[in-house]
């Protein structure tokens, strides 16, 4: 039996095959478009829950004077811990916005404007700059750990150096609150600065150190996994 080879050499239709299979631009936009959607969507329910959050911890209060000691700054300062400046705000905001609108989302279950121009309404206010300011600490802290992860996996510089940006912003968070809601509460209530502080601070001090402690550790446990929800980071703007 003679057997005869042939030699066949690649068809043009073969080459129009290979071309039709590679990756085209529109295939990139596409799921670009999809990872944003993604980001947004994931991004929109953190707030969204936050924002719940916030507003739930306005019912647990316990009544002490003009300012009501509730979980509000708890949650403040969690949302901007873990879901960065951007979220936090976001959330916050939200929570305000809702609360001017009449819903029964402040201390008491009560909800209007009026809250503003109250004893509270500096503490209110404050709770913006205050999720925005710990959120940009932590998010820095994060991806610093991350950095230095990727340098040296071995290390626990870059744990450490996330725990320590966290505390910083959970505190300058809590600080940012005090700075701004003791003067409202003075001239609200035309007090000396004395009566304010004993009114608006020393009720508070060891309600918000425990507090703070709580968002710390729960910032230093989870925010790794909350970034990572994020679309491994996508949300957050690099450094």
């Amino acid at each position: 039996m003679v057997m005869i080879l042939f030699r066949t050499s690649p068809k043009p239709w073969m080459h129009r095959i290979a071309l039709d299979a590679s990756p085209k631009p529109w295939m990139h936009r596409r799921n670009s478009f999809f990872l944003e959607v993604t980001v947004e969507v994931r991004s929109t329910v953190l707030t969204a829950l936050f924002a719940a959050l916030i507003s739930a911890g306005a019912y647990i209060a316990i009544p002490i004077g003009p300012v009501p000691l509730t979980l509000q700054s708890f949650f403040i300062l969690s949302a901007g811990i873990l879901g960065g400046r951007r979220i936090g705000v976001s959330s916050v905001v939200i929570y305000l916005l809702a609360g001017a609108l009449g819903l029964p989302v402040f201390s008491g279950g009560t909800g209007s404007i009026a809250h503003f121009f109250g004893p509270t309404g500096g503490y209110l206010l404050a709770a913006v700059p205050a999720a925005y300011t710990a959120g940009l600490l932590a998010e820095w802290g994060i991806r610093r750990q991350r950095h230095l992860h990727e340098l040296k996996p071995h290390l626990m510089r870059g744990v450490i150096l996330k725990t320590v940006m966290t505390a910083a912003g959970g505190l300058a968070g809590t600080v940012i609150i005090y700075l701004i809601g003791v003067p409202w509460l003075k001239i609200v209530l035309n007090l000396e600065w004395s009566s304010a502080v004993k009114i608006g601070v020393f009720p508070f001090l060891v309600g918000d150190g425990i507090k703070l402690i709580a968002a710390i550790a729960l910032g230093s446990t989870f925010s790794d996994r909350v970034y990572d929800f994020l679309s491994n980071g996508a949300a957050h703007e690099p450094a």
